[in-house]
């Protein structure tokens, strides 16, 4: 069984923040989970209260405006434990977490886009990078619900592009799904290529569609090889193959099956492809209308299996890029 002892739920007293520690709480309430809640404050700010330790109606306010957001995200007579830092929001979440061995980080999305968030990059977003532990976000159209119809996650849907990222997601999806014997949809997405005439895209010819096929009966083997041994026997997998852009499939199916939990793999890219370019990740991360739990896999991570014949590298298409 999944245990999470220590959950980290970062806060900037924003709503995004204030959903994100209902849900933080909501599951340490099914794990029996001890929650941290962590507010980073800007140097100045924190020097500027600091000196209001010689006013103490200052001090207080604002440990009663802490307390207060806390209280109203459902953490009144919780096992909740305060902490407040200042500097860099991103190193200071990632040190904390590590410091007292955190099993989760929730944090909420502030669903910006264009120019500024693909420049500077919300906090949120360098977490989900940089985190060597599993990272929950809540993105801004995420549904509302009564914190007791939170948890348990059911069904859950894993997007997988077969790489050791997705292999660790389908674990930890696994790990999820087995609290409630919940229903695991494991997705791969194929894009169907066009063959362009200069003026309108070709649909491809009767042979490639056939091959195309195949390329979709492998798709589905390999998913299925991914499977440990006793997956069937802690959750309700469903391996389904799908043909579109993988970001938009996995938004579809997610709201088609009334997914309540999308689980993902993270994989570091080169810098200047993260800037420019968006990724599914990401752009799940900002539209999903449910919790987006995200995990990045080491170095020495597990393969997928291979393809039971030859790898279709043109048509494979990555589900889970960042």
């Amino acid at each position: 069984m999944l245990t999470l002892h220590r959950i980290l739920s970062p806060i900037d007293f924003s709503e995004p923040s204030k959903r994100a520690l209902r849900h933080a709480l909501a599951i340490a309430r099914w794990h029996e989970s001890e929650v941290t809640v962590l507010h980073v404050e800007d140097v100045l700010l924190h020097a500027a209260s600091v000196s209001a330790g010689g006013y103490p109606e200052l001090a207080k306010r604002h440990d009663q405006e802490l307390h207060d957001f806390i209280n109203g995200a459902g953490g009144s007579g919780r096992n909740v434990r305060v902490h407040i830092a200042s500097g860099d929001a991103v190193s200071r979440i990632l040190e904390h977490a590590t410091r007292e061995a955190s099993d989760l980080i929730v944090m909420g999305t502030n669903g910006r886009s264009g120019l500024a968030r693909a420049v500077l990059g919300s906090v949120t977003e360098r977490v989900v990078r940089q985190s060597t532990i599993a990272v929950l976000t809540l993105p801004p159209s995420a549904g509302l619900r009564d914190s007791d119809e939170l948890i348990p996650f059911d069904p859950i849907l894993c997007a997988s592009d077969f790489s050791p990222a997705c292999r660790k997601a389908l674990d930890l999806a696994i790990l999820m799904g087995q609290e409630a014997d919940a229903r695991l949809i494991l997705l791969h997405a194929l894009q169907l290529p066009h063959l362009d005439s200069g003026i309108m895209p070709m649909p491809l010819p009767v042979s490639a569609r056939i091959e195309f096929s195949e390329f979709r009966k492998d798709a589905l083997a390999r998913l299925k090889r991914g499977l440990p041994a006793d997956a069937l026997f802690r959750c309700r997998p469903e391996p389904v193959v799908t043909e579109g852009r993988p970001a938009d499939m996995i938004l579809q199916t997610a709201s088609t099956e009334d997914v309540k939990l999308i689980v993902m793999g993270v994989q570091a890219r080169g810098a200047l492809d993260r800037l420019i370019f968006g990724s599914t990740t990401r752009r799940v991360m900002q539209a999903a209308t449910c919790p987006v739990l995200s995990i990045r896999a080491g170095q020495a991570a597990e393969a997928w299996p291979a393809w039971p014949g030859v790898a279709p590298q043109t048509l494979v298409a990555a589900t889970s890029e960042s």
